[in-house]
């Protein structure tokens, strides 16, 4: 997986891209810069229910450790799902997993409007990021 900042503060999780750095490492570099972002992904939030008990447990001991921070900085995180219908379920999943983790999770049809709603998130101004 490949944190993608070329459009920061909207930050794309490509996870059909390699990077040399694990995806753990570049999410705790982005945090360390201390300023808001939007992360948008691909993929699904029931995308994982083929992971180990184990690969769960590191990622669930991950998202502890970062809470905060992501509490503190990330605005969003907004889910490109194609057009495709979500279930209720996997909605329902989404909107608990933002309460957790303390921010929006929000649903587009394509990388623009992913952007779109991405900046809306971080307010209005594009001069924000520079806050």
């Amino acid at each position: 997986m490949l944190l993608d900042r070329s459009r920061l503060p909207v930050v794309f999780i490509r996870t059909e891209a390699n990077a040399e750095t694990p995806i753990n490492d570049q999410i705790e570099a982005l945090l360390e810069e201390r300023r808001p972002f939007v992360l948008v992904t691909d993929h699904a939030p029931d995308d994982h229910d083929e992971d180990t008990q184990e690969e769960r447990k590191e990622r669930a001991l991950f998202f502890k450790k970062i809470k905060d921070r992501m509490r503190a900085y990330c605005r969003g995180m907004i889910v490109i799902d194609g057009g495709r219908p979500m279930s209720p379920a996997i909605k329902i999943a989404a909107v608990t997993a933002g309460k957790a983790f303390g921010f929006a999770i929000v649903f587009a049809t394509d990388e623009e409007e992913a952007e779109r709603k991405g900046r809306s998130l971080l307010g209005s101004r594009d001069d924000a990021w520079l806050l």
